[in-house]
């Protein structure tokens, strides 16, 4: 095994990256096989029955390149359901999909790899799902579907357009798609989900950027029209671009289902609209409802939360997604000792013959209560995917031989081992020193990277900058050298040339005589105090003394949001992701939300009212962003990023001494299509780039 592979494999877990969201482009692809810039933006068009409501619109609606041929009528389905559906209590599988030209044929993985045709029946074993999210990582179904090269394509919704001045974006739904209790799914839930769930505020999360704009100096909300029972239109005063809309907007999902949630909906929340009526029930009153649903909730809003953001986590609330959480006693909580999902009937996907989507009858998450007791149970089959830790892939592999795969999600974090410093702390002669880039210079070449790479890695992670990582956007292997040669008599010039003084102790002043110590901030269990031991010998060797300070994650966070920090060694959030499309807070000051910018970005955040207003190329970072989120034009998106990097590359404001760590799980032989080199990431939603019901599992 080369020792690259191994380097990436073994620090599959290391937390010290330490982090805790290709193209895309306006229109869409319906096929992963097809997204590529080319077929991105709307790709055939449709017939014109539809074109009197849609003059508005500079874009025809795209023709799926994954529905099924004109000569394939005939779809299959698992035997479990067929049995259902012989008894009399499943409709027929062509009453449970979309129409034959609406289905969604899936053909490749997320990496454009063909799929092999599955087999039905099994069970997926994984781990307990842990978190509020567990449960939906593996099966949730979006607005859109990101491949693991930054491109998209509609998944839920049939198609996206937008008019000339991209003040309009039409939603195209599929004709004949049912929730998973058998419902009809179309524009009135979606209508639903807007005007009685979000815009109320009942799901706690009025806040996504994608359905926001800033009209007369006031925020102001997208207005969300029914066209017919399978379209809808999102309309806006300003330009919506898709920088702020379809890519970055946080934009999940625009949908809830109204027959089973509308006797859970106060008239405490309403918000007067066009389409829903008040529903004249009273806080008590859903409460009981939701009760007697079997849904728990102290009080309306922990209600609304549960049920229209939370709701993969509460059984017997229909969705759209490959598995559903069971309704037995004992398996319907994501808390259980086994957690179940099991096959919704309803899917709305089929694999490239017409077999109806998942292959896997059900999704079992094993809560575990002893540390390695995950390893025992895949090397007993009990369990058919893992994470591994670095320490113990080649046992593992070693041992399991062809009883197991490899599988690599690699990571968007710039580097591990980082450490970034307060360009706005509180003590001037600190942010002045900080801000100067021999500084960082001086701080980044004192370390030897190799024998770095020894002591923590046991020379596992190469030595790298922090700078994107190969295969990832922007990549650049001139910016992950930089300033990575060990030179310990060229970092101490560097730092006499920023005004140091060499003291009588050995140790570096400031000019004025006062003392300088890099402090060292570390959260617990981050890992990152384990390793300041290593880092602080270099640093002690070229006259930098250094002090640390770790404390909870909580108590960490509030210090930063306090501005009462020096320097990071692992901060909580680390620099990195997919590019600008995944999240811009990683690459921009625009919000308190990375420390390597800190009061900056409380700046940009709070409109002025506090922080510190960023200057030099910290300001120029912002100017390049708002003109990236202003055009249309995905070419021109793509190099507002890499100027911003471009920026990056000059300043390195965070130091990285390795390269980044990727997440690693072995697999059992006995799952299919389980892909390989992906990207891990929250635009990806993680663990759904896999497409778990694409898996189908062989004795």
């Amino acid at each position: 095994m080369k020792k690259r592979l191994i380097a990436l494999l073994l620090a599959g877990t290391m937390t010290l990256s330490l982090a805790a969201c290709g193209d895309t482009n306006d229109g869409q692809s319906s096929s992963p096989a097809e997204s590529q810039e080319s077929t991105q933006e709307s790709s055939a068009e449709e017939s014109t029955q539809e074109e009197s409501s849609q003059e508005e619109s500079s874009q025809e609606e795209s023709t799926p390149e994954d529905a099924p041929p004109a000569d394939v009528t005939a779809f299959s389905e698992a035997p479990m359901l067929a049995d259902l559906v012989q008894a009399g209590s499943l409709p027929a599988l062509e009453e449970r999909i979309p129409t034959a030209e609406d289905v969604y044929v899936e053909q490749v993985d997320a990496g454009g790899n063909p799929l092999e045709i599955g087999t039905y029946g099994g069970v997926i074993n994984l781990l307990g799902a842990g978190g509020s999210w567990g449960l939906s990582r593996p099966v949730l179904e979006s607005i859109i579907h990101y491949n693991s090269d930054g491109t998209y394509y509609a998944n839920v919704i049939k198609s996206f357009e937008h008019n000339d001045d991209y003040t309009v974006w039409t939603f195209k739904l599929r004709e004949g798609m049912k929730w998973s209790d058998g419902e009809d799914f179309n524009a009135d839930d979606i209508t639903f989900w807007y005007y009685m769930c979000h815009l109320t505020d009942y799901d706690t999360k009025k806040s996504w950027p994608a359905l926001m704009e800033t009209v007369d100096d006031a925020e102001a909300w997208a207005t969300l029209e029914k066209v017919d029972d399978y379209t809808v239109t999102w309309t806006f005063v300003n330009p919506k671009f898709p920088a702020d809309f379809i890519e970055n907007g946080d934009f999940k999902w625009c949908w809830a289902p109204s027959h089973y949630l509308l006797d859970m909906i106060p008239d405490s929340v309403y918000v007067e609209n066009q389409y829903w009526e008040k529903t004249g029930l009273s806080d008590e009153q859903v409460l009981l409802n939701a009760q007697a649903k079997g849904i728990d909730a102290a009080t309306v809003g922990d209600l609304g939360k549960a049920i229209a953001y939370y709701w993969w986590n509460e059984d017997g609330i229909p969705n759209l997604n490959s598995y559903v959480l069971t309704t037995k006693e004992g398996n319907n909580s994501r808390d259980a000792q086994l957690c179940i999902l099991e096959r919704n009937p309803y899917f709305w996907k089929v694999d490239a013959q017409g077999n109806q989507l998942p292959y896997c009858d059900e999704i079992h998450f094993n809560a575990t209560s002893e540390e390695g007791q995950d390893q025992l149970m895949f090397r007993s089959g009990e369990l058919d995917i893992i994470e591994v830790a670095m320490q113990d892939i080649a046992s593992l592999l070693a041992d399991l031989g062809d009883q197991a795969q490899l599988r690599e999600l690699a990571s968007t974090n710039w580097g591990s081992y980082l450490i970034t410093f307060n360009y706005t702390c509180k003590e001037e002669n600190y942010a002045e020193l900080f801000k100067n880039p021999k500084f960082r210079q001086a701080i980044s070449i004192c370390v030897d990277r190799e024998q770095v790479s020894g002591l923590l890695t046991e020379g596992f992670l190469e030595p790298g900058q922090c700078a994107p990582q190969e295969g990832n956007f922007g990549y650049d292997p001139e910016w992950e050298t930089k300033w990575t040669e060990y030179d310990v008599d060229g970092a101490k010039a560097l730092l006499e040339e920023c005004g140091l003084v060499m003291g009588a102790d050995g140790f570096y002043d400031f000019a004025d005589g006062t003392d300088f110590v890099l402090t060292l901030y570390t959260y617990t269990d981050s890992g990152a105090d384990a390793a300041f031991p290593v880092f602080e010998q270099y640093y002690n060797k070229a006259g930098i003394k250094c002090a640390t300070k770790d404390i909870e994650v909580s108590a960490f966070d509030t210090e930063i949001d306090n501005n009462d920090w020096y320097a990071v060694l692992g901060p909580h959030t680390a620099i990195g992701g997919v590019s600008l499309k995944s999240r811009v807070q990683p690459f921009v000051p625009i919000a308190q939300s990375a420390e390597w910018y800190g009061e900056y970005g409380t700046y940009y955040g709070t409109g002025g009212q506090q922080g510190v207003a960023p200057e030099g190329d910290m300001a120029k970072l912002i100017e390049i962003y708002e003109k990236w989120k202003s055009t249309p034009d995905s070419a021109e998106r793509d190099q507002y990023t890499l100027d911003i990097y471009n920026v990056h590359k000059e300043n390195l404001w965070t130091i990285a001494y390795l390269k980044a760590a990727g997440a690693y799980s072995l697999v059992s032989s006995k799952i299919h299509n389980y892909p390989d080199l992906l990207v891990s990431d929250d635009l990806y939603q993680y663990q759904n780039i896999i497409h778990y019901w694409t898996l189908f599992k062989t004795e």
